[in-house]
C-alpha cells in the first residue's frame, strides 16, 4: 500500500492522476463505523452506508472513477447503489468524475449554490487542464441551517469559503454496533494554493478570499471532531496511519487533529496576509 505522497507541484499530481491513475491506486479502508475511504493516494473520496443506499463524498477526477468503483466493490458494495453524491467544491480533482458517476448510478448530486455559480462564471477555475470532463447537473444545494438527511445518516454542512467561494465542510456522526458515537469532520477545501499573491493577481481573484477563509476557520475551530477526514489524505497524514488499523483500535480517532489542522492553516493564511503586497480591500 502506498504512503502519503511527497510534496510536488499540483500539476504533476494532476498529470499523474489523469494519465497514470494506477500509480495512485490504494486499497479502501474504514475510517469510522459505516464510513470508508475510497479515494486514491492524492485526492480523497468517502463512502457512507445508509439505510437508503450509499452516499459518496467527492468524485475524484474522471480518469480515476474506475478506481473509486473498484474501491467500493472491494468493500463489498455495488457502485450502482450510490444514491447521493455530495461535492465539497468545484475544482476538477473533486468534481471531475461527477458526471460519469451520476450517469452510471443515477445518483443525485449536491453542491453549494456559490460554487455552482462560480463554475458557471469562471470555468477557468475548474483547472481540468484539458483532461476528460463532462458538465453535470446539480440537483440540490446545501443549507447550513438544514442538515442533509439521507436514510439514517445526517450530514451537517457548513459553508467554508476561501479555497473557492462555495467550499463546504461536512460533519456527521458514526455509531458502532455497541452504540458508541464518533463525530467525523471533513473540511471541504483547506488548500492555500488559491490564496497567494501570484494566483490572485494572475486570475483576477479577490484578495478578500483570504479574510473569507479566516472567518470560516473561526467558525469551524470551536466544533468538536473526533475523526478528521482529509479532502486530500496527506493533509492529515491519513495513509501512514492505515497499517495501524486494528479491530480494537482506530488510528483516525484523535480529537486533537481537527484543532491542529484549523490552527495550522489559520496561521499560514495570516502569514500570507502579513507578507502580501496586494491591497487587502480588493
Amino acid at each position: 500500500m502506498l504512503t502519503s505522497p511527497q510534496f510536488k507541484d499540483p500539476i504533476e499530481y494532476l498529470r499523474q492522476g489523469c494519465e497514470r491513475p494506477w500509480e495512485v491506486a490504494i486499497d479502501p479502508f474504514k475510517v469510522a463505523p459505516r464510513t470508508y475511504y475510497v479515494g486514491n493516494a492524492w485526492v480523497g473520496a468517502y463512502l457512507l452506508e445508509s439505510s437508503e443506499g450509499l452516499i459518496l463524498f467527492d468524485s475524484t477526477m474522471q480518469p480515476q472513477v474506475y478506481l473509486v468503483f473498484e474501491a467500493i466493490r472491494k468493500l463489498g458494495f455495488d457502485p450502482a447503489d450510490v444514491k447521493l453524491l455530495m461535492l465539497t467544491h468545484m475544482h476538477y480533482d473533486h468534481v471531475g468524475g461527477a458526471r460519469v458517476i451520476a450517469e452510471h448510478t443515477g445518483a443525485r448530486i449536491m453542491m453549494s449554490r456559490e460554487d455552482v455559480a462560480f463554475l458557471a462564471e469562471r470555468p477557468d477555475q475548474l483547472f481540468e487542464s484539458g483532461y476528460a470532463y463532462g458538465d453535470f447537473e446539480v440537483h440540490e444545494h446545501y443549507n447550513d441551517n438544514e442538515p442533509v438527511v439521507f436514510g439514517d445518516r445526517r450530514i451537517d454542512t457548513v459553508l467554508s469559503p476561501g479555497h473557492t467561494p462555495g467550499t463546504t465542510s461536512f460533519f456527521f456522526d458514526a455509531t458502532d454496533e455497541s452504540g458508541v458515537t464518533k463525530r467525523c469532520g471533513l473540511h471541504g477545501g483547506i488548500g492555500l494554493n488559491t490564496l497567494g499573491d501570484d494566483f490572485l493577481t494572475e486570475y483576477g481573484m479577490p484578495v478578500t478570499a483570504r479574510t473569507d477563509y479566516l472567518d470560516s476557520m473561526r467558525r469551524l475551530r470551536g466544533l468538536h471532531v473526533d475523526i478528521t477526514l482529509g479532502s486530500h489524505p496527506a493533509q492529515v497524514d491519513m495513509l501512514s496511519k492505515v497499517p495501524l488499523i486494528a479491530p480494537d483500535f482506530n488510528p483516525f480517532d484523535d480529537p486533537s487533529v481537527w484543532q491542529w489542522l484549523i490552527d495550522q492553516r489559520t496561521r499560514q493564511v495570516q502569514e500570507l496576509i502579513a507578507s502580501s503586497k496586494l491591497d487587502p480591500a480588493c
